[in-house]
C-alpha cells in the first residue's frame, strides 16, 4: 500500500471573495490536485475555510507549499497532519461546499477537544503550557 499523508487545516480570506474567486480558486486546485496525485475537500463559509487533502507525501507537501504562500488567505492553522491508510475523497480532487459556519466551528472544535487532554498529558514533559 502507498504511503499517504493527510492534512486539515482553518484559514481566513484575506478579503471578500466573490462566487468568481471562488470558482478559480477551485479551477486551480482541482488541476494541480490532479497533476500530483492529491484529493480532498474544501468548505467555506462566511471568509473562513477548512480544508482537508490527502495524497503521496511528496504532492501533499507540493500542494501545501502553495496553500501557505498563497495570498488569498491567512490565518492558517494546522488541525491535522499525519499518515493515513485509505484515502477519504479518492473519487474528489478537490470537492466544494458552502456550509454553514457552525459546520466549520465543529470541525475546528472537535479536533482540539478530542486532542487537549492528550496535549495537557505532554506538558510537563515538552514544556507547552495548556
Amino acid at each position: 500500500m502507498p504511503f499517504l499523508t493527510a492534512i486539515a487545516y482553518t484559514s481566513v480570506a484575506s478579503h471578500p471573495l466573490s462566487a468568481r474567486d471562488l470558482d478559480s480558486i477551485l479551477v486551480d486546485a482541482r488541476a494541480f490536485n490532479e497533476k500530483v496525485g492529491v484529493t480532498g475537500a474544501l468548505l467555506h463559509a462566511d471568509g473562513v475555510f477548512f480544508q482537508y487533502f490527502e495524497g503521496p507525501a511528496a504532492g501533499v507537501t507540493e500542494v501545501y507549499q502553495k496553500i501557505k504562500l498563497s495570498d488569498k488567505h491567512k490565518d492558517i492553522r494546522e488541525l491535522v497532519h499525519e499518515s493515513i491508510g485509505v484515502r477519504q475523497f479518492a473519487a474528489w480532487h478537490m470537492a466544494f461546499a458552502e456550509a454553514p459556519s457552525t459546520v466549520l466551528e465543529e470541525l475546528t472544535n472537535e479536533y482540539w477537544e478530542m486532542t487537549l487532554p492528550g496535549l495537557r498529558q505532554q506538558a510537563p514533559s515538552s514544556g507547552l503550557k495548556l
